[in-house]
């Protein structure tokens, strides 16, 4: 908890934050293959044409037709999810029933492991954020989960990087362990040194300064699309919003599958706006949002549905544009009508093809 009580300004953003799972917008092919999941297929499609409800009534068929496909479950708990976000009725519990019964049902299958633990954490951060105490069990499951996932790919990245920030984020009583991320972070270098660099981040003391640490890493490396990511976030989270954008650009520039960065921005610029009642911030952040948009065409429903909610809020409540604020409400409803209604953006792997495999990642402690 050291790090997320740096600011009283840092905690307010993470408590937005309760809608982020996971981040990056990237996957491989699975070794599955769609032969007998056709109607898993439909229903995935069903959930991208805006129709997650329908595509739920769908897969509790598939699976009262088929009780050991294994597909169907993790789809079920990806699409339940999905609804959970938009402000449906769904409960994590039920969520992580479904996404378990995935992995009992093919255990070496990456996807559904990788789901799995990162749905088992989100129950623990939504009571941590809720004050709940008592979480220790829950941590000890999500943490097995983690474990079980990394048995499949040893070097899965994204899941030690996690790792690594749940040990440092919570203190000892809660369950975390300031050994265990420095290890989980030299296994991470170990994979990859620059993924290694983002995990060490992590194991900095309390008094650690984040941005310098990046600033050393900057002059010390080649130019690194990750490296500026990085440092743009640090700028970023310490409230110098133009600084940050120049690393990001930077990296989108050298990188441009990293423009989903261009929705972190908008975020930065609408909080800044929502503390500061900044019409001139709150127009920055919109302009953000439709940047990643118009660089992202092939965008699933889902996400533009998200942005374009963001693009409403934005307008009605800060820049007071009620015309752009109702145009594209209605362009929200009209794609999905059960997009995410969190802050925080939706993670890009609850709508990749159920037959790949997530590599997103996401930072739990901070807002960026």
């Amino acid at each position: 908890m050291k790090n997320i009580k740096k600011s009283e300004r840092i905690i307010v953003m993470i408590l937005m934050l309760t809608g982020v799972i996971f981040l990056s917008f990237y996957a491989t092919s699975c070794t599955d293959t769609y032969s007998r999941n056709n109607s898993v297929v439909d229903a995935y499609e069903l959930r991208m044409d805006g129709k997650a409800d329908s595509a739920v009534v769908l897969l509790s068929k598939v699976i009262l037709d088929e009780p050991d496909n294994a597909m169907a479950y993790y789809e079920l708990a990806r699409t339940k999810t999905h609804l959970m976000l938009g402000g449906g009725k769904y409960q994590i519990g039920e969520i992580i029933e479904n996404s378990s019964k995935a992995c009992e049902l093919d255990p070496d299958n990456l996807a559904y492991a990788f789901f799995d633990a990162n749905t088992k954490f989100l129950d623990v951060y939504i009571d941590l954020m809720r004050g709940k105490e008592g979480i220790s069990d829950k941590l000890d499951i999500s943490l097995a989960a983690f474990k079980k996932a990394l048995a499949i790919d040893s070097c899965n990245t994204s899941m030690l990087i996690t790792v690594t920030e749940i040990n440092s984020m919570l203190p000892p009583e809660y369950g975390g362990s300031r050994e265990e991320a420095i290890k989980y972070a030299g296994l991470t270098a170990d994979c990859n040194q620059i993924e290694g660099l983002k995990a060490y981040a992590f194991t900095l003391p309390a008094d650690g300064n984040l941005l310098n640490y990046w600033l050393e890493i900057y002059d010390t490396y080649d130019a690194n699309a990750t490296i500026l990511e990085e440092l743009g976030r640090a700028y970023l989270l310490e409230g110098e919003l133009e600084k940050g954008r120049q690393y990001i650009e930077e990296a989108i520039a050298m990188d441009a599958e990293k423009s989903i960065l261009y929705i972190d921005l908008g975020r930065a610029y609408m909080m800044n706006a929502m503390e500061n009642q900044n019409h001139d911030t709150g127009a920055e952040a919109i302009r953000m949002y439709q940047r990643y948009i118009s660089s992202n065409p092939d965008a699933t429903n889902p996400m533009k549905a998200y942005l374009y909610r963001m693009i409403a809020v934005t307008g009605k409540r800060i820049t007071g544009n009620e015309e752009l604020a109702n145009n594209f409400m209605k362009k929200q409803e009209e794609t999905d009508p059960f997009c995410s209604r969190a802050f925080g953006a939706p993670s890009p792997n609850l709508f990749i093809p159920p037959d790949e495999i997530p590599t997103a990642s996401a930072y739990y402690s901070r807002p960026f």
